[in-house]
């Protein structure tokens, strides 16, 4: 061969090189602009249980670790991010931000059920082995994993959970994320922010945010813009306490501390009243960009094998496999994260990749969280019963469009969503209906009438439950004990459904719902005419009506508040289950503690006297007021509902 012909066979060789390298690297180059994982670190790895196996499934591990992220600030599907092209940015236009995961898996893959169960971390912790496996009350993730009674564990799914929240305060294992600030290019970005107060009993200094928050700081302790405001009731006037009456911080043994955290008040604050301090502060961190950082983290899991760096997808190991589905589950706050993802069209990447194939929310009622605003403070805790933490109500999720005449929109979450959609089941208890305005979902804006459902969804109503699992009998501070309902049987049985409907393309279980159809959904005075007059037991006197907020005309473009605190506007109409002669609500699911009953079970409860508001409803919490143990006592008292005796003139009756 020539030396020429040689030279010539070099050159093709090098262009082919350099063509197969280029080849190779222009997806690694293109592969942020999907805003996809750059980086995953596994800190730890251990066995749960002690190794204990779960059913034919065997023993499971837990994995610790961080995921690092690169989001393109230009990229179409970012663009409902509040202040995405405020954040600080590399040279090639992508914005870098982390988040903590923890992953339990079966040590053996090829037991498994091939499905990841995915939560974003509430409040920093785990809460979805409470709601399927009956473990203990949420807690954060460094204690050792409770598995409970191994249900998700024995069906053999991947456990996923990921921070997304910047407020949550470090420590104790809490998986949170830290997310970059919006700088505006060189300049700090100001603005007025907002929290609420409420007491149980009087004290001298009170948290404005709750303990796992570290929330937003006033630009200086001594700010004379700041502003303390008092009424007496969520609709009543505000009236602005003097500056000089009070500070940031807290009192402790008679000496002041300042603290950002706590509000001092020389009078002190006084049960049942409303306080709303408002305050500038600086520095908003892009909060929208942990949802991004949802999906992007499931779909990493779902389809790359490896990160950037040729770490591999934790999955994969040991003859693991990408998984059939993820199913995405929430309660309280972190269905609120979901349900905003939703809203937002972040559930899905620029190829239109679905992160999450379904989801089951729990406990949401109507609204989304604050978490996709300029200074936004996801982990603070609503103090009182108006939802003042967040523009959820701005115009409330709804299961079809339909047109506010009221403000003159139209629009529901799920049409503004788009598609694709993952299919969606939403479950609410009495008490989201009495507290969280759940009949929003599924009637119109007035409450005149039923809405058709999603084809994407399905409604449950789990009759006389609230929003926690369980929380004991315990009266506390209430008017009655505590609903001692646990609607946890019916989640796993929804989840099995939802897992179905996803991997095996199989018809769940239609809605079940209270509906103005059935009259099975109605108004406060309906209620109160249908419900037993028990002896000495309080009655509602109020439902919780989200009311229209106004917050500037930044805020629903932008998601930057203006009007803080929000102008109060007219309320939305609610709605709750309807009662029967006992009580009991009708509409939904009942669970045996319903169905047969021992006493009435309310969605409501009011606080008792000591609190300073006592028509007040408690947020979370339902009632349980027993049947009369015998005929005659139910004759002495003058109780209208039979008696247990009546009713099951027998165990055996009763069983």
């Amino acid at each position: 061969m020539s030396i020429l012909s040689t030279f010539r066979m070099s050159a093709l060789w090098r262009r082919s090189l350099i063509a197969l390298t280029v080849a190779a690297v222009l997806p690694l180059l293109a592969r942020p602009a999907t805003a996809d994982v750059e980086r995953i670190e596994i800190l730890e790895r251990t066995l749960i249980a002690d190794g204990a196996p779960f059913g034919k499934v065997g023993p499971y591990e837990q994995l610790r670790g961080r995921l690092y992220f690169a989001v393109s600030a230009s990229a179409p599907e970012n663009q409902s991010i509040a202040d995405i092209r405020l954040a600080p940015r590399d040279a090639r236009g992508n914005i870098h931000f982390a988040a903590d995961f923890m992953l339990l898996r079966p040590v053996d893959p090829d037991r498994g059920n091939n499905r990841i169960l995915y939560e974003p971390a509430n409040l920093g912790g785990t809460s979805m082995l409470s709601m399927f496996n009956d473990a203990a009350a949420p807690h954060p993730p460094s204690a050792s994993v409770d598995p409970g009674n191994g249900f998700l564990m024995e069906q053999g799914y991947t456990l996923l959970w990921t921070g997304w929240s910047w407020d949550i305060a470090p420590g104790d294992g809490r998986l949170r994320a830290d997310l970059p600030i919006a700088t505006g290019g060189e300049d700090t970005i100001y603005g007025r922010i907002s929290n609420e107060i409420t007491v149980t009993e009087p004290t001298k200094s009170a948290r404005q945010f709750s303990p796992v928050s570290v929330g937003y700081a006033p630009l200086r302790p001594d700010d004379p813009d700041a502003r303390l405001l008092v009424r007496s009731t969520p609709l009543a006037p505000r009236t602005t306490i003097p500056r000089a009456q009070w500070r940031f911080g807290r009192e402790v043994d008679g000496r002041d501390i300042y603290d950002p955290a706590y509000v001092t008040l020389d009078d002190g604050f006084e049960p049942g009243a409303i306080y709303t301090v408002t305050y500038f502060t600086r520095a908003p961190h892009v909060s929208g960009l942990g949802l991004a950082g949802i999906r992007d983290a499931l779909l990493f899991f779902r389809t790359r094998r490896a990160d950037d760096h040729n770490t591999p997808n934790p999955l994969l190991v040991s003859g693991g496999v990408f998984p059939q589905a993820i199913l995405a589950v929430g309660s309280g706050q972190s269905a609120h994260a979901l349900q905003t993802m939703v809203h937002f069209g972040l559930t899905t990447d620029g190829r239109g990749r679905l992160s999450f194939d379904g989801a089951l929310l729990s406990g949401i009622g109507s609204g989304r969280g604050d978490i996709n605003t300029r200074f936004a403070q996801p982990a603070r805790a609503p103090a009182a019963n108006l939802d003042m933490d967040s523009g959820s109500f701005l115009f409330p999720f709804a299961a079809a469009n339909q047109t506010d005449p009221v403000a003159g929109q139209t629009g529901s979450t799920l049409e503004h969503a788009g598609a694709p959609l993952p299919k969606l089941f939403y479950v609410n208890t009495s008490t989201d209906y009495w507290t969280r305005g759940a009949s929003l979902a599924h009637t119109t804006v007035d409450g005149s009438a039923d809405l058709p459902p999603h084809p994407s969804t399905r409604y449950f109503a789990v009759s006389g439950g609230q929003l926690k699992h369980t929380r004991g009998a315990e009266r506390q501070d209430l008017s009655s004990c505590r609903s001692p309902l646990d609607e946890r049987p019916i989640l796993r049985a929804l989840i099995v459904q939802l897992d179905a409907w996803i991997t095996l393309n199989a018809d769940p279980a239609p809605s079940v719902i209270p509906s103005r159809e059935a009259t099975t959904l109605g108004d406060l005075d309906a209620y109160l005419a249908a419900f037993p007059t028990i002896p000495g037991a309080r009655r509602p006197t109020q439902i919780f009506e989200p009311l229209r907020l106004n917050f500037g005309e930044r805020y629903a473009s932008g998601g930057i508040a203006d009007v803080v605190p929000p102008q109060f506007g007219r309320a939305y109409t609610t709605l709750v289950p309807m009662p029967n002669a006992d009580g009991l609500d009708t509409g939904g699911i009942q669970l045996p503690g319903i169905s047969v009953p021992l006493g009435t079970y309310t969605g409501w409860n009011l606080l008792n006297a000591a609190t300073g508001a006592p028509e007040r409803l408690t947020r979370r919490d339902g009632g349980f007021i027993p049947f009369p143990r015998t005929e005659g006592e139910r004759l002495a008292k003058e109780d209208p509902r039979l008696s247990i005796q009546e009713r099951y003139p027998s165990r055996e009756k009763y069983r």
